[in-house]
């Protein structure tokens, strides 16, 4: 058996196992399915050591070598294509076809050429080149920088500069007289192999950015809120355990808010309108809290500010917030109130026990008519220095 079959044989196998991984992975989780276009690729690229192995079995050699070549070509124009596809971006259409296109009409007009001269080595090699440097550029253009999408690109780069190295073994080891002759030589299994580890490499390392991009997604969706995107109570326990181990010099308040009346409102309106309702709050929110502060749904119609402002600074902050709230327009409801308790931490005192003390603050707002901010009664004289802002309400027109 020629040395160069084994691992011909074994590339099919490589490329077919990652052509099902590409499938059942993009098939398990749907955040993934762009993983189907590395699949094709990796179709289109196991027809050549296929077409390789037909020609030593005594297939018509003009046209294996015609559908070997095209297909390998194929394989990494779409790889690049595969990249800017999986990453929302555009892909890169017209570069791909030009290579395409220009490597295949050079194939069928070199078909008759003979294999052993430099220039038809160099010629044939500069094809694939031109494909994995297209895997390159769109890698690098469109992947975010991470450390696997890096190594990514390197695996590109190495297979880029590999296909000149191999014209140069090619004319030194010889490629055999015939196409036939192909699979009983050195350079054949040198070719083979090297193709194969990098392919190898290529493939485990788009496998492991699905992987990432899966246990993201994951991470993201367990701290987020999924009917109004905020994050959620875990997100804010985690952002607490932070404060509570930051520098005890750093002013923090916590904001508790919550949609007054908001039961009889689901009552009156029906469910899907207070869920607007919500989604609606919740954008202005988000839009209006200072930049470096946080906000999240803990639940039901209460949601929360983390700010990282003194007493005064927070209450303004908070105040402003409860006048956006108040003129957000409900194509389907009433006029929205929002009552917030507010509480600004002590030194030494524990996160749970300045959420103890907001959530009591917001029991005072609701106790004294709601579409109001409290701030909590333990924090004594200075609370009640705090001057009512000069803020307003603006009619809605």
């Amino acid at each position: 058996m020629p040395q160069a079959i084994l691992p011909i044989l074994t590339n099919i196998l490589v490329a077919a196992m990652f052509i099902g991984a590409f499938l059942v992975t993009a098939h398990t989780y749907p955040m993934v399915r762009r993983a189907r276009w590395f699949a094709l690729a990796f179709a289109f690229g196991v027809i050549e050591p296929l077409a390789g192995l037909a020609i030593w079995l005594g297939g018509n050699v003009a046209v294996l070598q015609t559908i070997g070549f095209a297909s390998f070509l194929t394989a990494l124009v779409t790889m690049a294509l595969a990249m800017s596809h999986y990453h929302k971006r555009r892909p890169m259409w017209a570069s791909a076809a030009l290579i395409l296109i220009c490597g295949c009409l050079w194939r069928v007009a070199t078909i008759e050429a003979p294999r052993d001269t430099v220039w038809y080595q160099l010629s044939f090699q500069s094809w694939f080149t031109f494909g994995a440097i297209l895997c390159t550029v769109a890698m690098k253009r469109h992947a975010p920088p991470s450390l696997l999408n890096r190594c990514l690109v390197g695996v590109s780069v190495v297979m880029a500069l590999h296909f000149p190295l191999k014209a140069a073994f090619a004319i030194w080891l010889g490629t055999g007289a015939t196409e036939r002759d192909y699979a009983g030589t050195i350079y054949a299994a040198i070719s083979q192999a090297s193709s194969g580890l990098l392919t190898i490499a290529a493939g485990l390392l788009v496998i492991a950015s699905f992987l990432h991009s899966v246990v993201r997604a994951s991470q993201t969706e367990a701290l987020s809120d999924p009917l109004t995107g905020l994050p959620n109570r875990r997100a804010l326990d985690r952002w607490l355990d932070v404060a509570q181990s930051a520098d005890t010099h750093t002013a923090l308040s916590i904001a508790i808010i919550d949609v007054d009346h908001f039961k009889r409102f689901n009552d009156r309106f029906g469910h899907a309108v207070g869920d607007e309702v919500l989604r609606k709050v919740a954008a202005c929110l988000e839009r209006n809290r200072p930049s470096a502060g946080h906000a999240a749904r803990i639940g039901g119609e209460e949601f929360v500010l983390l700010l990282p402002l003194d007493q005064r600074a927070a209450f303004l902050a908070c105040e402003s917030m409860r006048l956006a709230i108040e003129q957000l327009d409900y194509a389907d409801a009433d006029l929205i109130t929002v009552s917030i308790g507010m509480a600004t931490m002590k030194a030494g005192e524990a996160t749970g026990d300045l959420l103890r003390r907001a959530d009591r603050a917001l029991y005072r707002a609701k106790a004294a008519g709601r579409d109001r901010c409290e701030i909590d009664a333990a924090d004594g004289e200075v609370a009640r220095q705090i001057a009512p802002p000069a803020l307003k309400l603006v009619p809605r027109r």
